[in-house]
């Protein structure tokens, strides 16, 4: 009697990527590559939506090495602001606004230029209706109100000149690395007094006067490393990072604080290496990975792409390229990341590696790349006049991609899935929505049975409705070999329309005015035959997007199952 066909069906996708190199540790919903594709927290993956820029003109800075290093939003009711800062390199760093075109930049009172001498830029927090900034241990710390003033002013230095409680003045802020507002107190970190630098220094101002300053409210955090890295706020405290250890400050007023040791072996190296995210802060300490902080502890969540760093595929040159925004609920991870064996160590972010905390039991990561071949850097959410949502990042220093881009010194915006299908390339005149590859490889399928062979007849898979004419190829490899394409098979989609009324979805009807438009795009699923995958006793599927631009452009994809179909073989004795 003939072996009968036996069917299994993939529709659990929320695994996310793993790159542990042994195929075994790798669970059916996990992908060991996957590229500009998302997960769905329902099964499916799909395309992710397309980079925009979001002004017309690049930030005209000064320098000569475009060097971003942040964005802040500042709130304001009737004015909303995005503030953008560059790090010193050869030359001093700046600061630029918008509200929501083009950038400007910010100047001091007179007008003056306003420099930044800190290689990791300014450190902004907002207070009320004004912002207080931070511009490295060597320049007075500024204040701007916008819009009542079009520029900035400095502060005088707290230290010599203190303010006692008696007696408050206003006016002072000190020289600092950082600064955050918290618990009706500004806190500065990192500060130069009476010329004189405090790397492990933490001060405060006085309550609900962040520009009064007591000479004897600080703490000194002299272990874990020279220098506070950075602050953040988690769950009302304020956490501190130094190069190898966090902490926490407790309490709310001078005598209740209480400084309480968090970890003695994890801390990060750059301010930007640090998120606060939904619930608790994210932090990178390089080479130990990705964390995550809050009341409940410390939690590793790197394990699933460890081996980048174990198989030293991050230019350790460039570990201030490692940074962290949290954007639309998601934590976005720029990395220079080069999976290449024995390759040049990249010195730019390379890619996006995006985890959502909401998908499956723990998270899942995605990777993204540029069309042009990079990441984005220091990101924030920003929310216009008219309160619309904007998930906004930079784009990299890009003067070091091989090969050579047009230097692009950019704000764009992202996961802006209902209108943006392509990225915006800068040509050094306009911007050009270009096309990006989309990748997504399975896990290997042996039916935990890979001492059988087994004969593969056509799948089936479940794809997603299209808006337009799209070609999906399907690469086949057999036997735990990635390397070796078996087979390779072509995915025609084209779009289903659903007519309502007279009128043919896409052609103007001359019913009425000869201009209307009828009938919905039916962007449901599609059960699509597939092709003979072959004898072998493990398989694995590669689905590579479209490639080309159809006329409108085919490039929303997605795949929602995928039924193996096969027939086992008698197991041999070898």
């Amino acid at each position: 009697m003939p072996n009968p066909i036996v069917f299994s069906i993939k529709n659990d996708f929320t695994g996310g990527i793993n790159f542990r190199a042994d195929q075994f540790q790798l669970a059916e919903n996990e992908s060991p590559y996957l590229m500009n594709m998302d997960v769905d927290p329902r099964g499916g993956a799909f395309s992710r939506a397309g980079i925009q820029l979001k002004h017309s003109t690049p930030v005209g800075v000064a320098q000569t090495t475009w060097n971003p290093k942040g964005l802040f939003n500042y709130a304001l009711a009737g004015t909303p602001t995005i503030m953008l800062t560059t790090g010193e390199n050869a030359d001093p760093g700046e600061i630029w606004t918008s509200q929501g075109g083009n950038f400007s930049r910010l100047q001091l009172t007179g007008p003056v230029t306003l420099n930044v001498e800190d290689s990791e830029g300014a450190s902004i927090t907002q207070w009320e209706e004004s912002v207080y900034f931070t511009r490295g241990i060597d320049l007075t710390s500024c204040k701007w109100t916008y819009p009542a003033f079009a520029q900035a002013s400095t502060l005088l230095a707290s230290g010599p000149t203190w303010q006692p409680y008696i007696t408050p003045t206003g006016g002072y802020m000190p020289k600092a690395r950082h600064c955050r507002n918290h618990a009706n107190k500004l806190f500065v970190a990192h500060t130069r007094e009476d010329g004189l630098e405090y790397p492990n220094r933490l001060r405060w101002s006085h309550e609900g006067l962040p520009e009064d300053w007591a000479e004897e409210d600080y703490i000194d955090i002299t272990a874990g490393g020279n220098g506070i890295r950075g602050l953040a706020i988690v769950d009302g405290q304020l956490l501190i990072f130094k190069p190898k250890a966090t902490y926490l400050l407790m309490g709310y007023e001078n005598d209740n604080f209480q400084l309480v040791e968090v970890s003695t072996i994890h801390g990060v190296e750059f301010p930007g290496q640090i998120a606060e995210g939904d619930g608790g802060v994210y932090f990178f300490d390089f080479p130990k990975g990705l964390f995550f902080y809050n009341r409940n502890g410390m939690q590793d969540l790197f394990l699933r792409i460890e081996p980048i760093i174990i198989n030293n595929e991050v230019g350790q040159d460039a570990l201030d390229q490692i940074t962290l925004s949290f954007v639309n609920n998601r934590l976005w991870i720029s990395m220079p990341y080069n999976p290449t064996p024995n390759s040049v160590s990249p010195n730019y972010a390379c890619v996006n590696f995006v985890f959502d905390s909401s998908i499956g039991q723990y998270g899942a990561y995605t990777m993204y790349q540029h069309t042009s071949g990079y990441g984005f850097v220091h990101g924030c959410d920003w929310r216009d006049s008219s309160d619309e949502n904007w998930g906004l990042m930079l784009t990299p220093n890009t003067s070091n991609i091989s090969p050579a881009v047009t230097e692009a010194q950019f704000v764009v915006y992202v996961d802006d899935y209902e209108n943006a299908v392509e990225d915006d390339v800068w040509n050094g005149i306009a911007a050009v929505e270009t096309l990006f590859p989309t990748t997504y490889t399975t896990s290997w399928f042996d039916e935990s049975r890979y001492v059988q062979d087994k004969t593969f007849v056509g799948p089936n898979y479940v794809l997603k409705e299209v808006e337009a004419n799209t070609t999906v190829t399907v690469q086949v490899f057999y036997n735990y070999n990635s390397t070796d394409v078996r087979r390779t098979q072509q995915i025609q989609l084209v779009p289903e329309a659903s007519p309502a009324l007279a009128g043919i979805y896409g052609q103007a009807t001359t019913i009425y005015d000869g201009t209307a438009v009828y009938g919905t795009n039916n962007i449901g699923p599609s059960l699509i035959s597939g092709q003979r995958l072959g004898r072998c006793r493990a398989v694995q599927l590669t689905f590579l997007g479209p490639t080309t631009i159809f006329s409108p452009p085919g490039r929303k994809w997605g795949i929602n199952s995928i039924a193996y179909k096969f027939k086992r073989r008698n197991i041999k004795n070898r």
